[in-house]
């Protein structure tokens, strides 16, 4: 029988509380149609607003999702709530056999991976390339954590006046962290009563990727993703 996942490690895959909460409304059977697993993989189909619903296939190993919706957001809120539904309720997602969009999708990446276990490694030339890159996202990550709490000393009602968090944004970038780029940059859109929940959530994940080597291994897989590491959606 296959492990299901918690729902608290479900939603520690969430890029943001708002993405959480959106996940939770699409939990339960009712948005969902033709939803299957087949002990690696999860799909199935959402309603949206529109007449075609969205296809969304996880790939549960890495993990990997796809989802046919135009959100910016990884995992968006169709896999999550595909994965809480998994998890809450297992008979809402029967074992089977993928169906052809999401078989598909699933060949294209098992071909993918073995193209590249095929292609030849310089496995020091790795090494040097995966140090400087940790080096450069945890100066990233530490200075967003300086940025944070200079933000929380002046107080959220003065953030109209600390500029814009563009800028920051970019520096993050710069430090080959994409995913902390793209919460930076929400920061920007947020009304001022849920600053304060994000800054904490935001530095919470700087600071786990500041010592991502020393989290237990599914903590620091956790991590890396979200900082942008592996931003596997294909």
């Amino acid at each position: 029988m296959e492990e299901r996942w918690s729902t608290e490690h479900v939603l520690s895959l969430a890029p943001d509380a708002a993405s959480q909460k959106a996940a939770g409304k699409l939990s339960s059977p009712a948005p969902w149609s033709g939803t299957g697993t087949d002990g690696t993989a999860l799909w199935g189909e959402c309603r949206g607003s529109g007449r075609t619903p969205y296809r969304t296939v996880i790939e549960l190993a890495t993990p990997a999702y796809q989802c046919s919706c135009p959100s910016r957001k990884f995992p968006c809120k169709h896999a999550l709530g595909l994965l809480l539904l998994w998890s809450g309720s297992p008979e809402a997602v029967p074992s089977g056999e993928p169906a052809d969009w999401a078989a598909d999708w699933l060949k294209a990446r098992r071909e993918r991976a073995e193209k590249r276990a095929a292609a030849p490694v310089d496995p020091e030339a790795a090494r040097r390339r995966a140090e400087k890159r940790g080096a450069r996202v945890a100066a990233g990550a530490a200075e967003l954590r300086l940025r944070l709490a200079d933000r929380v000393r002046h107080g959220l009602a003065d953030q109209s006046t600390a500029g814009p968090w563009e800028e920051v944004a970019a520096r993050m970038v710069d430090a080959q962290a994409p995913g902390l780029a793209t919460r930076v940059r929400e920061l920007d859109t947020l009304p001022q009563e849920r600053l304060l929940e994000e800054y904490a959530m935001l530095h919470l994940l700087a600071t786990a990727a500041t010592r991502v080597d020393e989290l237990p291994p599914e903590l620091a897989a956790t991590v890396r993703a979200r900082v942008g590491y592996t931003l596997d959606a294909a």
